[in-house]
Order: structure tokens, then sequence, then C-alpha cells
């Protein structure tokens, strides 16, 4: 046990010993790539395009509750075939609800992975940009750290060559 504890600390030292003449630096990618202009822009984008989609969306819901309260208020007071028919009515809105949202999430995805797909070479410029300006040997992704002094994060100007371009 005795080994194997001071085998990792000798690791520890070591590990200290081999990024010391070495530029390290720490970025957040989701961050730079969601806090960019182009990221704020195709946000603004996405909720004019959806917009019209979303306040159907909303008066879908609104019908199916509708709908859905009916059917609960006149449980025993209308005959079995008026019932039957609030149910369906009830069901067609919220199958049409449902079905709509589906399109919709879809369609959202599909264009994030469309940006998404769009930046990543930009990402990587600006990124490629740094590590030859800063002389920069190692890029930990920000998430993977425990702790880290703001002067290694280069995330910000990451996202300021981002807006750069």
């Amino acid at each position: 046990m005795k080994v194997k504890a001071l085998a990792f600390v000798l690791l520890l030292c070591s590990s200290q010993w081999v990024f010391a003449d070495k530029v390290v630096r720490v970025l957040g990618v989701q961050e730079a790539l969601l806090s960019s202009k182009a990221a704020n822009d195709f946000r603004a984008q996405l909720e004019r395009e959806f917009s019209g989609d979303e306040s159907t969306l909303t008066n879908l819901e609104r019908q199916a509750v509708a709908a859905r309260d009916r059917l609960e208020q006149n449980r025993g007071l209308v005959s079995a075939e008026e019932f039957q028919q609030l149910g369906m009515q009830f069901e067609k809105a919220y199958i049409e609800y449902q079905n709509l949202a589906e399109q919709m999430t879809q369609r959202r995805m599909q264009r994030e992975e469309e940006f998404l797909a769009q930046m990543r070479p930009k990402l990587d410029q600006a990124i490629r940009t740094l590590i030859e300006n800063e002389n920069i040997e190692v890029i930990v992704a920000k998430q993977a750290t425990v702790y880290s002094s703001n002067t290694v994060d280069i995330t910000q100007r990451v996202i300021e060559l981002l807006n750069q371009q």
C-alpha cells in the first residue's frame, strides 16, 4: 500500500515537471460557441422562425386542455355516445399537439446541428490562431478541470476571435 502511495506522489511530481515548461491553457468549447455573436444571432433567428409554430402549438394545447375539461365536467352527465365523442375530440387535439411538438423539436434539433457544423471550422480556426500566437502546447477542456486561474482560460479570447470572423 505504501508503495502505491509513493508511486502516486512520484507520478504527481513528475507530471508537474513535464508541464513546467509547457504552455497549458483551458477552454470552455461549448461556452465559446454558445456565447458568440453568431450563436446569439442564430437563437434570435430560431425564435423568429418558430414563433408561428409556437403560437399554433399553444393554441393546440389550449384546445386539448379545454376538451379534457369538457370531458371531465360532462362525465356521467351526458349519454355514452356524447361522452365518447368528447373523448375523441380530446384525443384528436392531444395527438395534433404531440405531432406538432415532435416536428418542431426535430426541426429545431436539425437547425442546431447545422449551426454547429457551420461553426466548427470557425472554432477550429480561432483555436489554431491562439495556438500559433501564444505557442500553446496543451489545451484542456474547462469541464475536465477542478481549478484553473483566469490567466490560463482562453475561452473569452476564442469568443472574440469567433466574433471577428
